[in-house]
């Protein structure tokens, strides 16, 4: 780290926000056939959102860079998120857009959902606000984005770590937005989805994968296998630790959480096997709760983190 461990890690995250539209249903899913579900319930989301809570939670200082809508959801991601102390300077409001919106359907009996994201401010936000909130980004020790939002942009943001040493957090998970992954330094890649990285990677099995995300320059490579079991390899070597979860009520959030406490214990100089013993539970206790922002587990929840976030 770049600073004292007693001081609040300085994280900034680039990324999407949602309300989520969320509808639970008994049955399956299937395709072609109506059902009756439960309630509609609305939650915060957003992938980048949803690290800027995790991580606002874990008890740093956070910086959100996004984009919203000058309508009632974008009035109520603001108040959810300053709600958490994070920081929204650079939360730009978007003229003639909505902000972002998805609609999920849950299957309460596996927790699996299908999900929509609507075109949304998400897709506006640049590289030219990127440079807007260049100082923010410059300041921290740890940035972090996704592919909510254009690849493009994400990009601008990698580069900009890159060149000034700042440890980047990629999730890849899917989202159809990348053919390929460039060349790169980032600190922690994460995908939920083996068939999207194997896909963007050009291989036919996890362990290649893994090579060759290494070979491009990821430094540490996670993989989530149906929210069971997370595979992760430093470059030296490869294992597996297993999700300590019996019932999964709601995925959406789960990989956010998981990826924001391994960075930030790996910021810590924590090896990534320790990191990710840690990270599944508070991945754990996502997964047993509904709602992005929601499911976040705050220190004091789960003690072995209390810990484990003052190493």
């Amino acid at each position: 780290m770049k600073k004292n461990d007693s001081t609040k890690p300085r994280v900034v995250v680039v990324g999407a926000y949602n309300a989520d539209l969320v509808v639970a249903c008994e049955r399956s899913l299937e395709a072609g056939k109506s059902l009756i579900g439960g309630p509609m319930q609305l939650f915060g989301g957003g992938r980048g959102a949803n690290c800027a809570v995790a991580a606002a939670r874990a008890e740093c200082a956070v910086a959100f860079v996004g984009a919203r809508g000058r309508d009632g959801f974008g009035g109520m991601a603001q108040g959810q998120l300053a709600h958490e102390s994070i920081n929204l300077d650079y939360f730009f409001e978007l003229p003639n857009v909505k902000t972002g919106t998805s609609l999920s359907l849950i299957e309460a009996s596996t927790g699996k959902h299908l999900l929509v994201c609507a075109q949304s401010a998400n897709d506006y936000l640049t590289p030219d606000m990127i440079q807007t909130a260049r100082e923010a980004i410059l300041s921290a020790d740890l940035v972090v984005s996704e592919l909510e939002i254009p690849s493009g942009t994400v990009w601008a943001v990698m580069k900009l770590c890159e060149q000034h040493s700042i440890p980047f957090v990629l999730d890849i998970s899917p989202l159809d937005r990348i053919d390929v992954l460039p060349n790169n330094e980032i600190f922690l890649l994460v995908s939920e989805s083996l068939e999207e990285v194997m896909r963007v990677s050009n291989c036919s099995t996890i362990s290649g994968t893994v090579a060759e995300l290494h070979r491009l320059g990821c430094r540490n490579v996670v993989l989530i296998e149906n929210y069971r079991q997370v595979i992760h390899s430093d470059g030296e070597r490869t294992t597996t630790t297993s999700v300590p979860i019996h019932e999964v009520v709601d995925r959406c959030g789960a990989t956010e959480c998981l990826e924001t406490w391994i960075a930030l214990a790996l910021l810590r100089d924590v090896p990534l096997a320790d990191a990710c013993e840690r990270a599944v539970l508070a991945m754990a206790h996502s997964l047993s709760r509904r709602g992005g922002h929601q499911s976040m587990p705050r220190v004091s929840e789960i003690p072995e983190l209390r810990t484990f976030n003052r190493r």
